[in-house]
């Protein structure tokens, strides 16, 4: 062990605990005796121990943490589920004193003062009886019937380091710190149980032979590894029980996993003993050597990073909940996947061997083992994560500002998403730079100085930075900064290309390259698969020059896309005529939505319809994006071919999201047309107010503009539009909210502006327009929420209206039926009189405004109030084909539909069921309503023109009503 060092030091702890499981409750009941040897310059006058199986029911700072972000986990568990540890008696420096929990109600911490100050090099001792029991929901431990995945389950010491007591509360973000020591520990158990644990079994019956997959093959137990003692005592384990004695040695935790029906399979690493526990239905896919192999394989790769293994053995072992979490020489995974055992058994080199802490600095066992994992598929051929992993992290946190620093204390940030994301992924990225930075061998080199240097102690950031410095004999403190402790962008741009040709006939080519962004890396600069220079980075503009014997083609900044670069599209060397060559064409599949890092995808689909006045018309959509987030352009060019069609020519074009202007959290376009009869112009702001990605609500605030014109009347509906046009402009707003399986929406918009018709009454010339300001308001609220007999209960309220000194315009009033003709506009199917969906045959509901559903589509008015009503269930068929019962009622303007009784208002109603079904194929979904509204009490005015109050009615509709 180490002495007191001036420079680095840590605590000295020795465990030796008695523990017996009551198995009918959950309950084990143990007893532990720890030495302490205060090997730090300090005089230490507190005790405190973790009692981590505490975060795992009501009251503690995980599950205050789980309410606060919308998850139903711990909060609301009953005894016997909920987790627990309890000191039941104590005694510390022989004296006998109960605990205090600084952070009550949370019990994850307790304390004592001690008796009497802990000089440096001075020890103590502390006798802990204790009873713990995990909880029903597995969550890093847990129960199951005869399954116990036990892990943090006794009082485990609290580590003192330069910090000081580094006493914290258990969060779900963050993971665990302890001291390293030795364990000496007993369980006495059922007989018939079967035991996975950290350390060797130097006492009892594990259970392995009587779980042998391959009867009668050897088990090498290890039982000499260690110089132990024999237990004092014998075990007085009553009948149908047994005491196996387990022991480990520099290891700073010690978990355990039972259970009676777990098969055992052996292998080997070099002198490194793999054991793997499994349930009898793994056989497929983890027996046979499956999961055996995938744990060699995982420590050969390790082995080559880092070094040699630090214990005698790795326990893998099928827990309980999916995933997987790590201990010292124990891994519990839901799955023998080599993915993930590569990652977990990486713990043991990261967080087990070089001991960070895991809640202050999650990056460098989170990110580190996911870095490495990556590597080994990358380095042996499987493909790396990184091009998917970069390019998310770009598109959806930075660019949108959601990131934040690498190096943040786990339960500092925004929620557990973003801690997840960030120290994961992120941090992952991180290595994955300095990787690239330094280059592969150097790389290597980095991990095995590290883990020789460090192995079997504490370590941080600095520890870590100060040997890639050594070894890279670089100046790595910018990388460290930028990536672990901010959230800049990096940007390059290849300003200018110059290639002269030298006397003995080689090339000398100079490339001129601007930093725009706020962060910097070394860039290379490349062409035809060739890796020609690396710039610096760090100017904002930064000549770079180079000599080879050929002449080069078309120089590209960041050719392997290594440089974190969000923005590739200014990366590639101009060429005349077709500038920087930043679009990749392709056919479009409707059903996907792809993207490029590299380029502006640019997707290319043939698309036809028809309508009464343009007859059989064909187009051409291109629709366009960049990473997913910028440079979503629309544009659809198309051609009516019946002989009469007046204006047969039409373009539709969208621009949104340009790549030069990012704007966070916000999208933006700008669109024009002239197509079917209408022009116009539109301006588009959407920006997402929500404070976490994942949960809590989702609130968008925006701003609308648009002007549309009536072009040519031969296209339009003269029952929806009016010879005249619209300019308006005005705010909105929408929330939509989830609690549990209750969603609310809301959403209101206002707008005012001016509508011009042409001709006017009295018209002198065909280019007068008479003019008039008016204003239009709508607003709307929604529930969806279990209802009775599984069934959900649906509720929307709407109100909207039209305020000028004259009655609207057709196509700006309040439409009754659904969607209003500006809402319908820019689908084909609905645009024009004639088309698919709007023929006098076919009744197709466009959900939006008062939505009374059954009543004519061409029914509007000044105002409306309305409410729909619905009640579905799922009939457990295929596409979670549902049943629908609706009712939806309101008042509307008599303009609308005259009153019967001569009132200003006119009130309505309809009924029916439907049958709603949900659909998918890839990237696209989609929802189909086909209802049936028997029942209408305005039949004169419902959607089909029947003349009874009660009939058979149809509709269809392929989006959802509200």
């Amino acid at each position: 062990m180490l002495a007191i060092d001036s420079v680095y030091w840590q605590q000295r702890v020795a465990y030796e605990i008695t523990a017996s499981l009551d198995e009918p409750s959950g309950v084990l009941s143990g007893r532990a005796r720890i030495v302490y040897v205060n090997q730090s310059p300090d005089t230490l006058r507190d005790f405190y121990v973790h009692q981590y199986l505490n975060a795992f029911r009501p009251g503690s700072r995980w599950a205050a943490a789980d309410s606060a972000e919308a998850r139903v986990r711990f909060q609301h568990m009953k005894d016997p589920d909920y987790a627990f540890e309890r000191i039941t008696a104590a005694t510390v420096m022989g004296v006998s004193a109960k605990p205090d929990y600084p952070y009550a109600p949370d019990s994850t911490i307790a304390h004592w003062a001690l008796a009497r100050p802990l000089a440096p090099g001075d020890s103590l001792v502390a006798a802990i009886d204790w009873q713990a029991r995990p909880s029903t929901l597995p969550r890093r431990q847990g129960r199951r019937g005869r399954r116990f995945d036990f892990a943090q389950w006794y009082p485990k010491v609290v580590v003192y380091d330069k910090y000081g007591w580094e006493d914290h509360p258990l969060y779900p973000g963050g993971e665990f710190y302890g001291e390293f020591a030795s364990y000496d520990v007993t369980l006495d158990v059922a007989a018939d149980q079967v035991i996975g644990a950290t350390g060797v079994p130097v006492e009892g019956d594990p259970g392995w032979e009587r779980a042998n997959a391959i009867p009668g093959a050897p088990i090498d137990y290890q039982r000499t590894y260690y110089a132990t003692r024999r237990t004092p005592h014998a075990c007085t384990a009553a009948q149908g029980r047994k005491c196996v004695r387990f022991y480990a040695d520099s290891v700073h935790h010690f978990a355990i996993s039972l259970n009676p029906d777990y098969r055992y399979e052996e292998g080997r690493y070099k002198d490194v003993v793999v054991r793997v526990l499994y349930q009898p239905g793994d056989t497929a896919s983890w027996g046979k050597g499956k999961a055996v192999q995938n744990t060699e394989v995982a420590l050969m790769w390790l082995d080559s990073l880092y070094g040699k293994f630090a214990w005698p053995q790795i326990t893998n072992v099928h827990r309980i909940e999916g995933g997987g979490t790590e201990f010292p020489m124990m891994i519990m995974d839901g799955s023998a996947g080599l993915g993930l055992i590569i990652h977990e058994l990486g713990h043991n080199y990261t967080m087990g061997i070089l001991a960070n802490n895991e809640w202050r600095e999650g990056w460098l066992d989170e990110g580190f083992t996911s870095f490495q994992t990556d590597w080994f598929f990358d380095a042996h051929g499987r493909g790396s994560s990184y091009p998917e992993l970069e390019a998310y992290l770009l598109a959806s946190w930075d660019v949108d500002r959601w990131s934040e620093p690498v190096s943040m204390i786990s339960e500092r940030y925004r929620d557990f998403d973003t801690y997840n994301t960030m120290i994961y992924n992120k941090g992952a990225l991180f290595f994955r730079q300095l990787r690239y930075v330094v280059g592969d061998d150097v790389m290597r080199e980095i991990l095995r100085t590290f883990y020789a240097r460090w192995r079997l102690k504490h370590v941080n950031e600095a520890a870590f930075r100060a040997v890639a410095e050594e070894v890279s004999r670089m100046d790595l403190g910018w990388l460290f900064g930028q990536w672990l402790h901010g959230t800049p962008l990096i940007d390059y741009r290849l300003s200018k290309v110059q290639r002269a040709r030298l006397p003995d006939g080689r090339w000398r080519t100079t490339v001129t390259i601007d930093r725009l962004g706020d962060a910097w890396m070394p860039v290379e600069i490349g062409g035809d698969s060739t890796i020609y220079a690396r710039s610096s980075g760090q100017p904002e503009r930064e000549r770079v020059e180079f000599v080879t014997a050929k002449k080069p083609g078309r120089l590209t900044l960041d050719p392997r896309l290594l440089a974190y670069d969000w923005n590739a599209l200014n990366n590639r060397e101009r060429r005349p005529f077709m500038g920087r060559d930043s679009r990749a064409v392709r056919l479009d599949n409707p059903t996907k939505n792809p993207a490029r890092r590299d380029r502006i995808l640019t997707e290319l689909l043939p698309v036809g319809w028809y309508n009464d006045h343009g007859g059989i018309t064909a187009g051409l959509r291109s629709r366009e994006n960049y990473l997913g987030r910028f440079e979503k352009n629309l544009a659809l060019f198309s051609y009516g071919f019946d002989p009469e069609a007046t204006h047969p020519f039409g373009v539709y074009a969208r621009f949104g999201n340009p790549v030069n202007h990012p704007v966070p959290r916000t999208d933006a376009s700008v669109a024009g047309w002239f197509v079917e009869g209408r022009a116009g112009l539109a301006v588009h702001a959407d920006r997402s107010l929500r404070e976490h990605q994942d949960f809590g609500p989702d609130k968008h605030g925006g701003f609308d503009a648009i002007w549309m014109a009536v072009s040519d009347l031969g296209y339009v509906d003269r029952d929806l539009w009016d010879n005249a046009g619209t300019i308006e402009l005005g705010p909105w707003a929408s929330v939509t909210t989830r609690h549990g399986q209750t969603t609310w929406r809301g959403q209101i918009g206002l707008r005012g502006g001016a509508l011009y018709r042409n001709p006017g009454s009295g018209v002198v010339s065909s280019h007068r327009y008479d003019i008039e300001g008016f204003g239009r308001a709508t607003a709307e609220v929604s529930v969806r929420t279990p209802f009775i007999l599984k069934s959900r209960a649906g509720v929307r309220l709407f109100g909207g209206g039209y305020l000028a000194a004259n009655d609207p315009p057709l196509q700006r009033r309040i439409m009754l039926a659904g969607a209003d003709p500006y809402e319908t506009f820019t689908n084909p199917l609905l645009r024009s009189r004639g088309a698919l969906f709007v023929r006098p045959d076919f009744h197709y509901h466009a959900a939006g405004n008062a939505n009374l559903r059954a009543f004519n589509p061409e029914l509007g008015g000044r105002w409306a109030v309305a409410t729909n009503l619905e009640a579905t269930r799922e009939l457990g068929l295929p596409e979670h084909a549902t049943l629908e019962l609706f009712f939806d009622a309101g008042v509307v303007d008599n303009q609308a539909v005259p009153s019967s009784a001569g009132k200003s208002y006119t009130p309505l109603y309809d009924g029916g069921v439907g049958l709603v079904t949900r659909h998918h194929i890839n990237d696209l979904a989609w929802t189909m309503r086909f209802e049936v509204p028997f029942l209408v009490n305005r039949w004169d005015h419902a959607a089909d023109g029947t003349n009874a109050r009660f009939a058979f009615r149809w509709q269809l509709s392929l989006e959802p009503s509200f």
